[in-house]
């Protein structure tokens, strides 16, 4: 219950900015073309609190805090033919004039992203290296040849320096007959370039998948032993002679190379007994282990649970903060607002190709559990939330779907050509199967959410 409220809290929270934002950028822009504004109001439905400009603008706090709508003079009036239009009412305003107010709206939402992210680089930023982890067997990236602790260096001739530039250079070549060419350096880096070749375009994004860990490659947090670095009470190893610090040599007569081979022995089992070799002060002791079968909320499948886990040793320099300047935060905040905005775009074209599955598609409730979540590790990691959804605000309100601002671009650029606006008949039907498409989404989008839930 008290989950629920801190998601519904943070969501409104961030719903209420980002709207507000988008409609603030409708509204400036508006009044700088002549515009007549009749009200700007924060939040919808009955109004609260008003107050009345000398020019006639009417700013209003209302009842439900789900963002906010700015109301122009002659925005939504359907007019007998030849009749007069007041000077500054919005239909009386040339095309581009229009146009420009409508896109300010999604224009202002990449801007707070770039005003946030700034914030964020001049705090400072905390970067990944580009080593990998473990490779999982017989996956994409261990059949072109990737090792544990690689170090990926340059893709397709681009260089990559950090985490996030992997997962942006990466994406967009699912499900592309493509063969990208990858430059690495094993043992941290320090071992000679490699070229390796990585095809994925047999590779589809299911519900909740993430595509690095797809294709088989994992971030190295450090280096991954086949020692013992935990059991957990009560589970099957807790009730045996395994200890912290025992080096697992074999299970069932196969050897062990690294803790994947851990996983798929038991994963293998069934649920049957296992039998561990493993090494304790340089001597070597059996032991054996009948492995608990739970539900794996992820697969849908009862998988056999043993309850250790690897040690992991520590390595320097996998991850560094960077403190930019705030010329150079703001430079970086713009490129990134750029490729998060390409990842949007890319991300829309393999919905439609089949690419990533529908069931990734989130709504209301999953934003109110991501804007909980990282409102949970602070303010920082909040705006970076903030920031990522201003950018989705922003680029798929410019879609070309009428009711949104891209669909109104389209009305305008059609009068731009033809020089007449569409007719009445035409806009309405076409706003009008546009709502109907939104509302699909919008109740698909919460069905999986409700899933999400559940699972």
């Amino acid at each position: 219950m008290i989950d629920a409220l801190g998601g519904l809290f943070y969501f409104l929270i961030a719903l209420g900015i980002l709207v507000t934002i988008h409609e603030f950028g409708h509204f400036i822009v508006a009044r700088a073309c002549g515009v007549k504004v009749l009200r700007f109001s924060i939040g919808f439905g009955p109004i609260l609190f008003k107050r009345t400009a000398k020019n006639g603008c009417e700013y209003a706090v209302s009842a439900i805090p789900l963002g906010g709508y700015v109301k122009m003079e002659g925005e939504n009036e359907i007019l007998e033919k030849n009749a007069p239009l007041s000077k500054d009412s919005f239909k009386a305003q040339s095309v581009w004039k229009r146009a420009l107010i409508i896109f300010a709206g999604p224009f202002f939402n990449i801007v707070l992203a770039v005003i946030l992210l700034t914030i964020i680089n001049v705090n400072g930023v905390q970067e990944r290296k580009t080593i990998v982890g473990p490779i999982a067997p017989n996956s994409v990236a261990y059949n072109a040849g990737f090792k544990a602790y690689d170090e990926i260096i340059a893709i397709d001739s681009q260089a990559v320096s950090k985490w996030n530039d992997i997962f942006y250079e990466l994406f967009d070549s699912f499900g592309k007959d493509k063969a990208l060419v990858i430059d690495v350096k094993g043992d941290f880096g320090k071992a000679q370039t490699r070229t390796l070749e990585l095809n994925l375009k047999n590779l589809t994004i299911k519900r909740n998948e993430d595509p690095i860990n797809k294709i088989g490659l994992t971030v190295c947090f450090g280096k991954v032993t086949n020692q013992i670095g935990l059991i957990l009470e009560n589970s099957p190893a807790s009730k045996t002679s395994l200890a912290v610090g025992d080096e697992v040599v074999s299970i069932d007569g196969m050897q062990i190379e690294s803790w994947y081979d851990i996983r798929a022995a038991i994963e293998k089992s069934n649920g049957n007994e296992l039998s561990f070799v493993i090494k304790r002060n340089g001597n070597l002791y059996s032991q054996k282990v009948t492995p608990k079968l739970e539900y794996d909320k992820r697969t849908h499948k009862s998988l056999p649970f043993v309850g250790i886990g690897a040690k992991v040793e520590k390595v320097e320099g996998l991850s560094y903060k960077v403190e930019y300047g705030l010329l150079d935060g703001f430079f970086k905040a713009c490129k990134d607002s750029v490729a998060m905005s390409k990842l949007i775009v890319t991300s829309v074209t393999k919905l439609i190709d089949g690419t990533i599955a529908a069931s990734n598609i989130s709504g209301p409730i999953a934003i109110a559990k991501g804007a909980q979540e990282s409102a949970s590790f602070g303010i920082i990691v909040f705006l970076g939330f903030l920031a990522a959804i201003s950018v989705n605000l922003g680029i798929l309100n410019l879609l070309p779907i009428p009711v949104l601002d891209g669909g109104q671009l389209l009305f305008l650029l059609y009068e731009a050509i033809a020089r007449k606006e569409p007719t009445k008949k035409v806009q309405i039907a076409l706003t009008s199967i546009g709502a109907g498409l939104l509302f699909t989404l919008m109740f698909f989008a919460v069905f999986n959410d409700i899933l999400g839930l559940m699972n």
